[in-house]
């Protein structure tokens, strides 16, 4: 079955990890009397502070990743949801003691003490973040009922959510199938077997948008209730600043993504007219397979040319990835009960991480695979880095995926002289960028329009028109106005996170901000492979923007989008221009 191993983290919910648990608690009471104490001098106080937080964070992220890896190949699993709520007890006992430091920050001089403090220099960026943070901070009490209270709520909101989708039945044909399968059918080479697998996706979908549709409801609610009670804006507002991101940033390269929607609009018409359609490209259509390339890739045969891809960039990334298949960190088919989509855990404490999958095959199965890969290699970067500069803003998450998928992408082109069977890989990734710039600016529209009626409750009728209207913006006629998806709101996870919002625009960073770091490693090779690798260590240091330009790109220009953008619209071009011959 290809299940990965989780035995370097634990071998189950056993002795070591209850000791571990024990020992979390422990350490938490010493870091309580630590901030408790009056008048303690500065650097004294802090430095406990940090060291607290580094070896908490390498605590928690093994015990964490193990219930929630766990959790994600078997939601039915009773044990690990326990477990997190073990942990959680644990660190929200701190909560205020966590508040007190926090306000404390505001109090003192954080340059001037780092010139004393090797490890206050070292964490200055973070310090000074949670400075900034002080202002949103609630009363002691307040955060503590907050956070017993937000497990009990959004986090509940979002565990119905997981547990509703993973274990639904989905009736296609004469059988029944998982979710993740019969969303994979979308890629299958026969178009009634994607017609009707897109009909009985939508129909399974009306069995659970009532409790779905209340989840996602209350869960934004929730976040805007908190949000004006911290004195936020807006969701996106606490977003930009958890993302280390001017919203001069995001404005540009959205103004740029609208802008090329036309472009996107002449594809996807080309498209619908290629696959015989006398209309605008139904939804189900979208991922249909074109030339000739109808291949479908056994796991191994993925591997190796994923092996071969990486190789031919920098041996340190072939070897990660080989490294990653022979150790078992993937997770790699769908089966019942496993959650769907893909994602990458790193464990940088451990040097490793782990990737799930729901591998069927497809081209596009082969460069998910590469993406996720990607997402393990910066983590394998980031695991030299000091503890508390493990965790990158959700922009920069996805530079390196993008970067890896771009050459596994690339390296198929290469391969490739029939003109058929360079439109089937070229299509393909058109297909992804379609869905990365258009679809994410669809989701971007519809969080938006969610976020401004989260003052009372949001029906599932509103959901959808909200759904359809955003697509129609995003596409704008490139796709049958009669033939979208109105449930991508309960597809995507990505919404059923209170301490998460407008996990959607952090993709279209990714993506065009790797190509043109791609643009880049194409100029010049080998100076490129050293900065590259430092620009990734960096992620975890310091603003999306400082760290855009340590490879002199200013990323609050619109300029440098729309040259990113224009590598995308001549693959458009070369794809019409294929449909055509």
């Amino acid at each position: 079955m290809k299940n990965w191993n989780l035995d370097d983290l634990y071998l189950g919910f056993n002795d070591k990890y209850n000791q571990d648990l024990e020992k979390l608690d422990q350490m938490t009471e010493k870091y309580i009397a630590h901030i408790n104490q009056k008048n303690p001098e500065p650097i004294a106080y802090i430095e406990g502070y940090l060291k607290f937080q580094e070896d908490a964070h390498v605590l928690v992220r093994t015990m964490a990743s193990f219930a929630m890896l766990t959790m994600s190949t078997d939601v039915t699993n009773s044990e690990a949801p326990l477990y997190l709520s073990k942990i959680q007890r644990i660190n929200r006992k701190a909560t205020a003691e966590d508040v007190l430091f926090t306000r404390y920050l505001t109090t003192v001089d954080l340059n001037a003490l780092a010139e004393k403090s090797p490890l206050i220099k070292k964490y200055l960026f973070n310090l000074e973040n949670e400075q900034k943070e002080a202002k949103h901070l609630l009363s002691e009490k307040e955060e503590i009922l907050y956070a017993k209270l937000r497990e009990l709520a959004s986090g509940g909101w979002s565990n119905l959510h997981n547990l509703t989708t993973a274990n639904l039945p989905v009736q296609f044909r004469d059988k029944e199938i998982t979710l993740s399968e019969v969303r994979n059918l979308a890629y299958d080479n026969d178009q009634m077997i994607r017609k009707d697998a897109f009909e009985a996706e939508i129909k399974s979908f009306s069995q659970i948008e009532d409790q779905v549709a209340l989840a996602l409801s209350n869960i934004k609610r929730e976040v805007t209730v908190m949000n004006e009670l911290r004195g936020y804006t807006s969701a996106l507002e606490r977003t930009l600043d958890q993302s280390n991101m001017t919203k001069e940033t995001l404005d540009a390269m959205i103004s740029a993504m609208k802008d090329y929607r036309p472009h996107f609009e002449r594809y996807l018409k080309a498209k619908s007219t290629y696959l015989g359609h006398e209309t605008d490209l139904p939804f189900y259509d979208m991922f249909a397979p074109v030339g000739k390339l109808e291949k479908t890739y056994t796991y191994e045969e993925a591997q190796e040319i994923v092996k071969v891809a990486f190789y031919g960039y920098s041996k340190r990334l072939g070897d990660f990835a080989k490294k990653a298949f022979e150790k078992e960190w993937v997770d790699v088919y769908p089966k019942k009960g496993k959650r769907g989509g893909a994602f990458c855990s790193n464990q940088p404490q451990l040097k490793q991480s782990r990737i799930m999958t729901n591998f069927t095959g497809s081209l596009s199965d082969v460069l998910t695979l590469a993406h996720e890969l990607g997402h393990g290699y910066h983590g394998e970067v980031i695991s030299s880095n000091d503890p508390l500069h493990w965790g990158y803003p959700m922009p920069l998450a996805e530079t390196a995926s993008i970067f890896c998928e771009t050459i596994v992408n690339n390296h198929l082109l290469s391969l490739i002289t029939n003109p058929k069977e360079r439109l089937s890989v070229l299509e393909n990734s058109l297909q992804g960028d379609t869905q990365v710039i258009i679809d994410i600016l669809s989701r971007f529209i519809f969080e938006t329009n969610l976020f401004a009626k989260t003052q009372g409750p949001v029906s599932k009728h509103e959901m959808k028109d909200m759904m359809l209207s955003a697509q129609k913006e995003a596409y704008l006629n490139g796709l049958d106005h009669n033939q979208l998806h109105p449930y991508m709101w309960l597809v995507k996870g990505h919404y059923y996170s209170a301490g998460l919002n407008f996990y959607n625009f952090p993709y279209a960073f990714g993506l065009l901000f790797g190509k043109g770091l791609y643009a880049q490693y194409i100029k010049n090779p080998d100076t490129f492979l050293k900065s590259y690798d430092d620009l990734l260590a960096l992620t975890t240091k310091t603003s999306v923007e400082a760290c855009a330009m340590s490879m002199n790109i200013d990323v609050t220009k619109k300029d440098f989008w729309i040259d990113s953008l224009e590598q995308v619209k001549k693959d458009i071009d070369e794809v019409i221009s294929l449909f055509k011959s």
